[in-house]
C-alpha cells in the first residue's frame, strides 16, 4: 500500500491579495502544489481595472502577472457548474449571502478534491469542501 498523496491547493484570491499588501498569511502551506480557479484570474483582473490610483494599479497588475505566469487556472466545467448550482441552491435554502465568485471558486475546489487555502471564513459552511483559513 502506498503513501498517501498530499491534496493539492486551490489558493482563493484573498490569500494573493494579501500577500500583495504586505499581510502576513500564517500557516500558509508551501510544501503542497498549489492551483489557482480561472474565477480567481477574472477576481484578480477586475482588481486591476477597477484600480483609480496608479501606484496600486500597478501593484495589482504585478500579482495579477505573477499569477497568470505561474498558474495555469483550473477551468470551469460542467462537473463544476452542476456542483456551484447546488451550492448556489442551499445558499439561497439557508439563507445565506454568497458571492458568486466564492461560490464558484468553492465548487472548483470541491469538484477537484482540492483544499480550498483562503481567508475567507465564509467559505466553512459548503458541504464537501475541504478548508484551510489562513
Amino acid at each position: 500500500m502506498g503513501a498517501l498523496r498530499p491534496t493539492e491547493l486551490l489558493i482563493d484570491t484573498s490569500v494573493f491579495v494579501a500577500l500583495e499588501q504586505g499581510r502576513i498569511v500564517a500557516d500558509l502551506p508551501e510544501d503542497r502544489p498549489w492551483q489557482v480557479s480561472v474565477v480567481t484570474i477574472g477576481e484578480l483582473h477586475r482588481g486591476v481595472i477597477a484600480a483609480t490610483d496608479d501606484g496600486i494599479r500597478a501593484q495589482r497588475l504585478a500579482t495579477y502577472r505573477e499569477v497568470i505566469e505561474h498558474f495555469e487556472p483550473v477551468p470551469i466545467d460542467e462537473t463544476v457548474a452542476i456542483t456551484w448550482g447546488e451550492y448556489e441552491h442551499l445558499a439561497a435554502v439557508q439563507r445565506r449571502s454568497t458571492g458568486e465568485a466564492d461560490s464558484w471558486i468553492a465548487a472548483t475546489a470541491a469538484t477537484h478534491g482540492l483544499t480550498l487555502v483562503t481567508q475567507n471564513r465564509g467559505f466553512e459552511w459548503f458541504p464537501d469542501l475541504d478548508v484551510l483559513v489562513v
